[in-house]
């Protein structure tokens, strides 16, 4: 297995991807390096992130990104060249029907209130035909097949598990990888049983893996810790290597990575330098800095930060990368939940000691800390006075 697999410690999916070692498709495991919910939000699945696919049977590796993934994807139909079956069907549109092949859409006629337009056809003998299409089935998960992309018009925008109509074959297929050698190729699948790799046409300039990493060097000519920066690329992937001091320097320089033009996706591997740094004093870095987190914990473990609780200003999540930003950390990972029901009620900041006093529904919270567990359990009644209630919770910690 490749030196890149420890990067990817998650088992993300499973797909059928063409092995370029077996030669055929075969059953790949798809492994990323963040925990993503592919089936309750897939928009919160960000773009251009790598993933590491291993084919099941001979072990062979290749590198692919979430966004080259169809069913990643949101709207899989999303910037299609060919939308049939979609209510955002217009006159003039190339589309390719099952029966009636290659046409251009002549009139789309939509009567308020139904779901089944009458589509006019104009086929490539100039011969018109009406048609209907119910929306209702399109939308389903399990009718995505009926879009097709038109290849090679729009070849470079195809993503693995998509539909496509070969216009010059004449042909329907299933895209079933992607390469990125010198040009882009999709490798597609026909309904012949022929499996084919297609070259896209392109009229801008490709970039090689050479130009790509001189790029991405001239990019990083002003980062802070470029003599510790190692940057290679293979199929358009970078992949960077660097030894930085805290948590600032691993989002700046992503952020300068991830602007490199043409780069499918980037895997860091990055090291930050180890230092005495613990749970509480990132937990006081947070309330020093105004952050506030009810029912909040923190836990700091092999450089990685774990925080949970919950949340009413919208800006916390971008708050707590802020204060975090200046400590020697690799990673932050929040499962933080909104509620806007959360409300201060009262803070006690004196003494080295603090104190905050919040409500969430019908529970109050108090989180911060205090030198012993006298001063913990005086704080149950303070909040007591400020609530009258006897559902309380204390999170105070004890620092003494």
């Amino acid at each position: 297995m490749s030196t890149d697999a420890s990067l990817f410690p998650i088992h993300f999916f499973d797909c059928n991807i063409f092995c370029t070692r077996c030669v055929q498709v075969k059953k790949f495991k798809i492994f990323s390096q963040e925990k993503y919910d592919k089936n309750y939000d897939k928009s919160r699945i960000p773009s251009h992130k790598p993933l590491f696919c291993k084919c099941e049977d001979c072990g062979g590796t290749v590198i692919y990104a979430t966004n080259e993934f169809s069913e990643l994807q949101e709207e899989p139909t999303l910037e299609l060249c060919k939308i049939w079956g979609k209510g955002s069907l217009g006159a003039g549109d190339r589309v390719f029907h099952p029966t009636e092949k290659l046409c251009m859409i002549e009139n789309v006629n939509r009567t308020y209130g139904t779901t089944m337009p009458q589509i006019t056809l104009r086929k490539q003998n100039n011969e018109k035909v009406d048609v209907q299409v119910d929306f209702k089935e399109i939308f389903n998960e399990s009718s995505t097949d009926v879009f097709y992309r038109l290849f090679p018009q729009s070849g470079e925008s195809a993503r693995i598990g998509e539909k496509i109509y070969h216009t010059e074959m004449e042909l329907t297929g299933e895209v079933i990888g992607l390469e990125f050698n010198e040009g882009q190729k999709l490798i597609v699948k026909f309904e012949n049983g022929d499996i084919e790799k297609c070259l896209c046409k392109s009229s801008a300039k490709y970039l090689t893996d050479k130009l790509l990493v001189l790029n991405a060097q001239w990019r990083c000519r002003d980062f802070p810790y470029l003599r510790n920066l190692r940057i290679y690329s293979r199929s358009k992937v970078l992949n960077i290597s660097c030894l930085v001091q805290n948590f600032n320097s691993i989002n700046e320089l992503d952020k300068i990575i991830s602007s490199v033009p043409q780069a499918r996706c980037s895997i860091m591997h990055v090291v930050v330098e180890k230092s005495i740094l613990n749970s509480i004093d990132i937990y006081k870095e947070l309330l020093k800095n105004n952050v506030h987190i009810c029912c909040c914990h923190v836990e700091h473990r092999n450089q990685e930060v774990y925080i949970t609780g919950f949340y009413s200003a919208k800006d916390t999540p971008k708050n707590i990368y802020r204060a975090l930003s200046k400590f020697s950390i690799k990673k932050i990972n929040l499962d933080i939940k909104i509620r806007p029901s959360v409300k201060i009620l009262k803070t006690i900041n004196e003494d080295n000691r603090f104190i905050r006093i919040s409500k969430m529904e019908k529970r109050y919270h108090i989180d911060g800390w205090v030198k012993s567990e006298k001063e913990k359990r005086k704080a149950i009644l303070k909040a007591f006075f400020y609530s009258f209630s006897f559902r309380i919770e204390n999170h105070l910690l004890v620092i003494t």
